[in-house]
């Protein structure tokens, strides 16, 4: 089989791969924590309440988490395929997680931007379903709330913000690294003709080689 790689050798490929990996690592983690932090500093305290705004924030929140935890595995089974190339099976799984991150990633995205739209469209009301104020138009006098209703309202905002900054580059960087498992399992369509001649996997790899040398009538071993 005959690797095409955008003219990088063996070891600037894993080397690429494993900075992607690692990139997903970070992201998704960070993600999560921005998730859990929303989750206990304001949803825990709505999700009981029967608002449709309240479902659709629950319903974003898990969606965030749950992407965050796919990007997570996606990053390792990178960083781990960039030390194993040869494994067919390992390539294949790691092409699924990306695309399925990316996809995840891109409808958190969505989700959270409806998240801030509705917020604004309704000047967040449904933050405060699970409060009681003797004025609702001051509401910092006597409320019967189970957190800060002055906060609430710009840090529900500026968490979603930042999830939304995490779901855009976790959806980016999936996307990278699926383009690179895909030019290492050589699915068509791709740019450049089919190399006629093949590559031989063994399990230690040499850098020297130029993975688009196969144009010339000498195997490579990686």
């Amino acid at each position: 089989m005959c690797l095409r790689m955008g003219g990088l050798n063996v070891g600037d490929f894993r080397k690429v791969l494993m900075k992607t990996g690692l990139v997903l690592v970070v992201l998704g983690h960070v993600s999560f924590i921005a998730g859990a932090v929303l989750h206990g500093t304001m949803l825990r305290f709505v999700a009981a309440t029967s608002d449709a705004v309240v479902l659709q924030y629950c319903v974003v929140d898990i969606l965030s988490v749950t992407s965050a935890i796919v990007v997570t595995t996606a990053g390792i089974a990178a960083v781990v395929l960039s030390r194993y190339l040869r494994s067919t099976p390992l390539r294949w799984a790691v092409l699924s997680l990306s695309v399925a991150c990316a996809l995840l990633s891109l409808t958190c995205a969505l989700g959270l931007l409806a998240s801030i739209a509705v917020t604004f469209a309704t000047q967040g009301r449904a933050l405060l379903a699970a409060c009681t104020f003797e004025s609702p138009e001051l509401p910092t006098l006597a409320p019967d709330c189970p957190f800060d209703p002055t906060r609430i309202y710009s840090s529900s905002l500026c968490l979603w913000a930042v999830s939304l900054v995490f779901c855009v580059a976790e959806s980016v960087s999936a996307v990278r690294c699926a383009q690179l498992v895909h030019r290492l399992l050589e699915l068509k369509p791709w740019w450049g003709k089919s190399c006629p001649h093949t590559m031989q996997m063994s399990p230690e790899p040499l850098d020297g080689h130029d993975l688009l040398s196969c144009a010339s009538s000498v195997q490579l071993t990686i």
